[in-house]
Parts: structure tokens; C-alpha cells; sequence
């Protein structure tokens, strides 16, 4: 997405990374840019849809410590993927509705599967999105910021 969309934020990613990445790596590069007035924003894809109760566990964790800084956390849905791996849909649903009910209130939930399946989306191979769907994700993010 970084490249797609370019601009001056803030990333931090990972190809094929998961929770444990984004905690041994991810936030720790940019949690020292995190403030007051901070939108952290949180989109992971696929690699760990068997473990939303770890996810929601640390997203709140830091999302509570960032809130005490002034910033606050958005975390956007997992996305819709197509062709060979669309079998993947119904536990992205499973994983986005225990994620969705189960962040605090220091977190704010952005549906862009929702938005891509009522909107259209792109894929180069069933799984990552075309430049111009990453930009709708990051348009679509931003809007609701």
C-alpha cells in the first residue's frame, strides 16, 4: 500500500508478517513517532486469522497506552481476497466480527471489506490488491479518520 499511495506518513509493514511481527517489529518502529494527535492505524491481512483473541488482547493493551499519550488507534478490517483464495472470506468475516465486538473503546473499527465487496476491488494474484485498490483502502481509511 505504501508505495501505491505514497505520501508523508508514517509506515510501518511486512509482507506475510502476522501479530508477532507487529510485535516484535512493527509497532516498535514507530511507536516513538506516536502522540498526541496521533492516528495509529492498524491493517494486517490474512497470515493469522486463527488468533483474533491475541489480536484484540494486544490492540487494546496499546491502545490504552496511546490513548494516555493523545493519540488514538483505528484498526481497519482484515480485506476480501478472490479466485484461488477465496475460500479465505468466511474466516475473514469470523476474524472482523470478533475483532469488531471485541476492541475497547480507545479503538476505532474502519470496515473497508465491507466497503471493497459493495465497491468492487482488483488483485494481481487473489490476494494483494492492484495500485488502484490500495488507494480506494487508503482513500476509504482516511474519510473516516
Amino acid at each position: 500500500m505504501q508505495s501505491a499511495v505514497g505520501g508523508n506518513d508514517t509506515w510501518s509493514g511486512q509482507v506475510s508478517a502476522g501479530l508477532d511481527w507487529l510485535k516484535s517489529s512493527g509497532v516498535p518502529t514507530v511507536e516513538g513517532n506516536i502522540g498526541s494527535g496521533s492516528a495509529v492505524i492498524i491493517l494486517m491481512g490474512v497470515n493469522d486469522l486463527y488468533r483474533p483473541d491475541s489480536y484484540i488482547s494486544y490492540i487494546n493493551e496499546k491502545a490504552s497506552s496511546w490513548a494516555s499519550k493523545g493519540a488514538h488507534t483505528y484498526f481497519v478490517s482484515v480485506n476480501p481476497t478472490e479466485g484461488s483464495y477465496s475460500h479465505l472470506n468466511s474466516n475473514i468475516d469470523n476474524f472482523n466480527q470478533k475483532l469488531k465486538s471485541g476492541l475497547n473503546s480507545n479503538v476505532s473499527y474502519i470496515d473497508t471489506n465491507s466497503y471493497l465487496k459493495s465497491n468492487g476491488f482488483s488483485t494481481t494474484d487473489g490476494l494483494h490488491y492492484t495500485g488502484d485498490t490500495y488507494n480506494k483502502i487508503y482513500n476509504y481509511i482516511k474519510s473516516h479518520l
